[in-house]
């Protein structure tokens, strides 16, 4: 049975806190880890709608989070996100980019139920998890 600590929620702050001066950074990882997911399922321009839809909600608590996806559509290494936390303070950027990711996956969850977003998400926030954890070995 699955814990509270293996919930998207608590995987992305886990993620995050691990390199908190790095939020963006990681925060840009698991962007590309959920859209290799869901591009597959829902077509680039769903995922681009998400991340937009997700975005739009996120500037209501940070005004400085004007990204629109479909402006720039197949920016892969999500150029414009990036530009979006140029020039915010470490904290801001941390806690902007724990909001992108746990609205995105909540809007997701609306979207096609809670069931299937966790068998498409939880094996992309694994994947980024093996990837944090060997950078951290890599470091350490």
């Amino acid at each position: 049975m699955a814990t509270d600590e293996d919930t998207p929620r608590a995987i992305i702050r886990r993620l995050l806190a691990g390199n908190r001066d790095g939020a963006v950074n990681t925060s840009i990882e698991i962007l590309e880890m959920l859209a290799s997911s869901l591009v597959g399922i829902i077509g680039e321009q769903g995922f681009e709608t998400l991340l937009h839809r997700s975005a739009h909600r996120v500037n209501l608590d940070f005004p400085w989070m004007l990204y629109d996806a479909r402006s720039a559509p197949a920016d892969p290494e999500f150029h414009l996100l990036r530009e979006c936390f140029d020039g915010q303070t470490a904290a801001q950027a941390h806690a902007a980019s724990e909001l992108l990711l746990t609205t995105l996956i909540d809007i997701l969850a609306v979207l096609i139920g809670e069931h299937m977003t966790m068998l498409i998400v939880q094996p992309a926030l694994a994947r980024a998890s093996a990837r944090n954890n060997s950078k951290e070995q890599d470091n350490g």
